[in-house]
């Protein structure tokens, strides 16, 4: 896979997760935890988690013990279809389609971005030139006044309900009509909000990442599912402090507008939405004065860190893609095996590093470091253990490996390499990255 096509499944998986949960979460969370679920898998399909496959794998490996699965089973990759062939007469691209697929989401992704942008920039001039400055509203105004600043108040004859347009610096713009003064104040208090949490901005992402995943369906869902939740959490803001019959008069309002059917595909928050969406709306305003415990919340911040977690795991599906140049003519590559580099695959050959380390095994159980200077150190201290050293040593370190011998009862023996570091002054020895296992059916030494 290409980091572009494993970022869409890190994303991917959160939002299955969330799919997966939703009996669960819709009745037992709060409407703030689908705000920043949500608005976090955004976050995740811009996450570059295969970039990081190396550091990933050994934080793992040194906080957890655990070992990727290519780590415990070979060392040795096939790494022909990740890597382009430059010859002195030619180029070979193993697996060509991948990269053609790539180059193509690529550029859909860019056009509908641009198409986006310029279309959002024609609504929001189109708009601009046909408000007014909106300055009879009286004590709602003032009211507001302090969170008003410096996100002016227009009104507008073309649009039929409010919006907040901007990323920036937000304009908040009403229908040019006869505004009754709770009507008004409601209409207000749910923009600010939008302003408050940034919701323009972030919309604007969930373009990006919708433009740049198009044939992904679950992005289309994620950004059906985040409108329809960032509406209800200026919904739940806004009428936590009123009363029911304050709360009706405020649900009754959002009816009124969403009839008007005035919808735009822009990163402009406005009060329009399904028949449906407005049904879930209603139902999020009764629950407003649930409360919620805190198993509830805890449950909802292990769903997250799970969601997170599992998202992570996408590392595993990339490969690095590399370029390797040859100074002579070309010829096609049927299959190339190397390790994480062309110059491991010529340091760390499999018959080398066991004639180089493997005679200094002499006992059943051993662990052993070679510096690179071929001095070995007998006796060091076990990984698992912790290491009694001189705190007052200053410590030099030399590089080296540290090799693992263990002998099981049936016979079978297993040799495990590390990449580590010794002082040369006092017992320290620090395990850097795992390199490889080799075991034995019939342990020869």
């Amino acid at each position: 896979m290409t980091l572009l096509h494993t970022m869409s499944l890190a994303g991917s998986i959160a939002i299955g997760i969330y799919m997966c949960a939703s009996f669960l979460t819709k009745r037992y969370l709060p409407i703030t935890w689908h705000k920043i679920y949500l608005t976090v898998n955004i976050i995740l399909f811009l996450i570059p988690f295969g970039y990081f496959k190396a550091e990933y794998t050994a934080w793992l490996n040194r906080y957890f013990g655990l070992k990727a699965w290519y780590q415990r089973t070979r060392f040795i990759k096939d790494m022909t279809n990740y890597t382009i062939f430059v010859y002195r007469d030619g180029v070979y691209v193993p697996n060509l389609p991948v990269y053609i697929i790539l180059l193509f989401s690529l550029l859909l992704g860019i056009g509908g971005l641009i198409l986006y942008v310029k279309k959002y920039y024609t609504v929001y001039f189109n708009i601009m030139k046909k408000v007014v400055l909106y300055e009879d509203g009286g004590t709602v105004l003032e009211e507001l006044e302090k969170e008003t600043k410096g996100n002016e108040v227009y009104l507008c004859a073309d649009i039929k309900t409010p919006i907040t347009i901007g990323i920036l610096h937000r304009k908040i713009i009403l229908p040019d009509i006869v505004w009754e003064e709770k009507k008004l104040q409601g209409v207000l208090q749910h923009e600010l909000v939008h302003i408050k949490v940034m919701d323009n901005l972030v919309k604007v992402i969930l373009f990006l990442v919708v433009a740049f995943n198009f044939y992904n369906p679950l992005v289309y869902y994620l950004l059906y599912r985040w409108n329809l939740i960032s509406e209800m959490y200026c919904d739940y803001k806004v009428t936590m402090k009123k009363s029911l019959q304050e709360t009706g008069d405020y649900a009754k309002m959002i009816i009124d507008f969403a009839e008007k059917k005035d919808t735009v595909g822009l990163p402009i928050i406005g009060f329009s939405l399904s028949e449906k969406q407005i049904k879930e709306r209603i139902l999020n305003m009764k629950n407003t004065r649930k409360k919620y415990g805190k198993i509830s919340s805890m449950i909802g911040l292990l769903i997250l860190i799970g969601a997170i977690f599992a998202s992570s795991l996408t590392v595993y599906a990339y490969e690095k893609r590399k370029i390797q140049y040859f100074d002579e003519p070309y010829e096609k590559v049927e299959k190339v095996l190397f390790f994480s580099s062309w110059e491991d695959a010529v340091l760390w050959d499999s018959d080398a590093i066991n004639d180089q380390y493997e005679q200094y095994i002499s006992s059943d159980n051993i662990i052993f470091f070679v510096s690179e200077a071929g001095e070995v150190f007998y006796n060091i201290c076990p990984e698992s253990k912790a290491y009694q050293t001189d705190r007052s040593c200053s410590h030099t370190y030399i590089s080296g490996i540290v090799t693992k011998h263990t002998k099981n009862s049936s016979g079978k023996c297993l040799i495990d390499y590390y990449n580590a570091k010794k002082c040369s002054k006092c017992d320290e020895m620090v395990y850097e990255t795992y390199i490889k296992t080799v075991s034995h059916d019939v342990c020869p030494h």
